[in-house]
């Protein structure tokens, strides 16, 4: 009989692989949380949501579960996501996790502070389902390695390129 010893290390890294398919929604507004949940089923089937409203909650589910997209709002209690956007952005476990930021915020420097800490994108909340439907299209096709260069956030239905306030 043939055994391999892997070493703690790389078995660690190889269990904290993103689970493909495994959406992470941290946001406090509940019924906020509830459409995003309707709409991503309706834009992609096989899509699986777990949410967390704080957070605190985000960075304990992080530990044991690595998603492969995760969507950041910035005001939740407990930790505000730029702080938990920091945090993860530290750790190079998580060096490979897809953050949009999802936020209400338009506020340039919001946004800048938010790329400043590697978020991938910056998605401003949509007003109305058709608006986050078609985000949400947009963002589970996206081809990270090429599609977007430089900084974009995605505001009234479409990816405008980020340039900051100086």
């Amino acid at each position: 009989m043939f055994f391999e010893i892997i070493p703690l290390r790389s078995l660690m890294e190889e269990m904290r692989m993103p689970l493909v398919n495994h959406v992470l929604l941290a946001d406090d507004d509940k019924d906020h949380a509830l459409l995003f949940k309707h709409i991503l089923k309706k834009v992609d089937p096989h899509k699986e949501l777990l949410t967390v409203h704080d957070g605190q909650a985000l960075l304990d589910l992080l530990e044991s579960f690595q998603p492969e997209i995760l969507f950041l709002d910035l005001n939740m209690p407990c930790k505000n996501g730029v702080d938990c956007l920091r945090e993860i952005r530290s750790n190079p476990l998580y060096k490979d996790l897809r953050i949009i930021v999802y936020s209400s915020s338009i506020h340039m420097q919001d946004i800048k502070k938010c790329y400043n800490y590697k978020a991938d994108l910056y998605l401003v909340k949509p007003f109305d389902s058709e608006h986050l439907t078609n985000a949400l299209r947009m963002i589970l096709r996206q081809d990270w390695q090429s599609e977007l260069s430089g900084y974009h956030y995605f505001i009234n239905n479409r990816f405008v390129p980020f340039t900051s306030p100086e």
